[in-house]
């Protein structure tokens, strides 16, 4: 997939039909007009100009032709633009001819500005959503954290993009499933079970379940953690000479001892992994994933599907999978070496003399790899094998949707393959994840393989470094509580006279995971990201409570034309919106109907930032048109058109707004 930015070319379709898209239609117009004068429709590319003065739309078609047409770019341009004539065009005001060889074309607004009003007010929340999209099937699997303790706010990025990916398709019209890979036979979990029942640490009062058992998980992981150090320290005890004293035995005789634990750990940790992969340990596991998914629901972020490791294992589908991979001169099983017994598969291309480049599948010890189980699931996602997994409900989430969990009993699972699957996965594992189309690729399945698309995303990092799950880190539930913290008194500073102070602490829960979502998408995802708190919660600059103090002033607008002016709905709805002449009025109309465009780019390119982006534009411009536009005090009936005008922006805003999760708040 290739990314798009905002104003970035992009092709367009010919259409006649006037529809919910309405620079789409402005398009439309300028391709009919340019094939008039000769040029196929398949080679124009329309870009927005930098500068309003330029137009709204410009197109580099006299370069591409001036090969064919033996004349200069400008002069093909000047000869286009001297061909255009406003009869017959709606929304084209003029073609002017610019620079070494472009061609500008300009809204006539008096036609576009009630076309995009109408469009608006007609789609409602829909606004967006092209009437052409071809509809898919999309798996979208985001979350996926291992069940052994809390989130951290690295986790809390990929929850959010995730979740704005699917809200983004299906606000395009496609058909999504939100699924959450439970990962409950792993080393992770099996970890936190053998801390949490050996090593239990004192509970504390009102602690989040998954943060009582994280602390347990971090004491035995960090003590597994100091194996190689403890094998050093060893050989140097053992290497240096013999001294008087009994200082270095009795270090000797204590590294051992730590050594013995650590084997003795490592063996309680690969049981329980046999165990998690029969069914044991199920309700422990599950009390630690329903934690977590508190800290999910608090975000805004819900989902569809658990598929849980272990029914992959228990179903038999693991090992048809594997017999699958197994057919691929690929896949091997060396009997020395590094991988002597293990299954691997090969993923680098063989070098003379050098071990070829291979993933495990399936340790010397039995235990399938977090690689091959995912090959397994994969194929399951696909429709590749045959489905021996069904479905029952879990839990019903705060938003009042059943989220489902997969089972070995139940409803079997709908016959609709996915045309594409999608992943939320950190960049540090795309070795992995192509190790995985490398499988799908060695049982046969190059298609799905080609449509397995990896959302990769950049670490989120503080002043103290990288975040980690085997260390302590910052968890997602503090950072949110801090957002909360700095949110309330960021509203203290704005609130209204009656606002009570159960009202602020409410504002402020919408403000906080605002603050925090916004950040996460707001940047392109492969980007590190530093955050701080104090930046994120702010009334200035590119941030969530920004463009939610924007809704909050349309919304003030809207109840002070109610309340103190006697403005009705019907006068609203009835105003004359060709007294909308101002530029700011012009610019704002504009800035609002990119956002079918955007929908479309950010669908097909993931590039969930350009959501972000979109609604910075737009509570920026809106504010210039605030700022040089009188609303209430114009005269009735321009005022009227101005508030409808500003209901309009609002309801778009607010869609946009709700693709990224963020709470629209009527008041501060």
């Amino acid at each position: 997939m290739w990314r798009i930015l905002a104003g970035a070319i992009r092709c367009v379709a010919y259409t006649q039909v006037v529809t919910s898209d309405p620079l789409a239609d402005f398009d439309a117009e300028i391709v009919r007009f340019l094939a008039s004068t000769g040029v196929p429709a398949e080679i124009v590319q329309l870009s927005t100009p930098p500068e309003p003065e330029f137009g709204e739309r410009a197109t580099n078609v006299a370069f591409r032709l001036a090969k064919e047409r033996r004349k200069a770019p400008k002069q093909i341009a000047e000869e286009i633009a001297a061909g255009f004539d406003a009869e017959g065009y709606r929304f084209i005001e003029r073609a002017e001819p610019a620079g070494a060889g472009f061609v500008n074309f300009y809204l006539k607004y008096t036609a576009f500005i009630p076309h995009a009003v109408e469009a608006v007010e007609s789609a409602g929340t829909a606004f967006g959503r092209r009437d052409d999209v071809a509809v898919r099937d999309v798996v979208v699997e985001h979350t996926s954290v291992n069940p052994n303790k809390e989130w951290h706010i690295g986790h809390a990025r990929n929850a959010v993009l995730g979740d704005v990916v699917a809200r983004v398709l299906r606000q395009a019209g496609h058909r999504v499933e939100i699924q959450n890979y439970v990962d409950d036979t792993g080393p992770q979990a099996a970890t936190s079970i053998v801390g949490f029942e050996d090593f239990r640490e004192p509970e504390r009062p009102g602690e989040k379940f998954d943060h009582w058992v994280g602390r347990s998980y971090v004491k035995v992981s960090e003590e597994l953690r100091a194996e190689p150090a403890l094998r050093k320290r060893l050989e140097e005890i053992e290497a240096a000479p013999s001294q008087v004293g009994a200082g270095p035995v009795d270090e000797r005789q204590s590294v051992w001892a730590r050594l013995e634990n650590v084997e003795r750990l490592k063996a309680r940790v690969v049981a329980t992994m046999r165990a998690l992969e029969s069914g044991e340990y199920g309700p422990l596991v599950q009390r630690i994933l329903k934690a977590q998914l508190q800290t999910a629901y608090r975000l805004g972020v819900f989902y569809d599907l658990l598929t849980w490791e272990s029914n992959l294992i228990e179903s038999h589908l693991f090992q048809g999978a594997m017999d699958r991979v197994r057919q691929s001169p690929k896949v091997k099983q060396p009997s020395e070496g590094r991988y002597a017994g293990a299954l691997v598969i090969e993923t680098g291309q063989p070098v003379e003399g050098e071990e070829t480049k291979a993933e495990v599948l399936i340790r010397s010890n039995g235990l399938p790899t977090y690689i091959g189980k995912d090959i397994a699931y994969h194929m399951w996602k696909f429709h590749l094998v045959p489905n021996q997994l069904c479905s029952m409900p879990f839990i019903t989430q705060p938003n009042g949707a059943v989220l489902r969990s997969t089972s070995l009993h139940g409803q079997e699972r709908e016959e609709r393959v996915p045309s594409q699957n999608i992943n939320i996965i950190a960049v540090d594992q795309s070795a992995a994840q192509d190790a995985v189309r490398e499988g799908l690729r060695a049982a046969g399945f190059g298609a799905a393989a080609d449509e397995l698309f990896h959302l990769a995303y950049g670490l989120v990092m503080t002043s103290e470094g990288k975040l980690t799950g085997r260390r302590g880190a910052i968890a997602a539930d503090d950072v949110i509580d801090e957002a909360v913290r700095v949110a309330y008194e960021r509203v203290k500073e704005k609130r209204s006279q009656d606002l009570s102070d159960d009202d602020m602490r409410r504002i402020a829960e919408a403000v906080a995971v605002g603050a925090v979502r916004y950040f996460m998408v707001q940047y392109n995802p492969l980007r590190d990201i530093v955050f701080d708190v104090s930046d994120v919660v702010s009334y200035d600059g590119n941030t969530a409570l920004y463009v939610q103090y924007a809704l909050v002033r349309m919304f003030a607008i809207l109840r002070r034309a109610a309340a103190d002016a006697g403005v009705t709905d019907s006068e609203i709805d009835d105003a004359d919106l060709s007294l909308l002449s101002h530029n700011q009025e012009r610019r704002l109309i504009f800035q609002l109907s990119l956002l079918p465009g955007v929908v479309a780019d950010t669908s097909r390119t993931l590039g969930v930032n350009l959501v972000a982006e979109y609604a910075f534009n737009l509570a920026t411009v809106f504010s210039q048109f605030y700022r040089d536009c009188t609303v209430l005090s114009a005269d009735a009936d321009l005022r009227a058109a101005r508030l409808r005008l500003v209901r309009s922006v609002r309801d778009v805003l607010a869609v946009a707004c709700d693709l990224l999760g963020v709470p629209v708040i009527e008041r501060l």
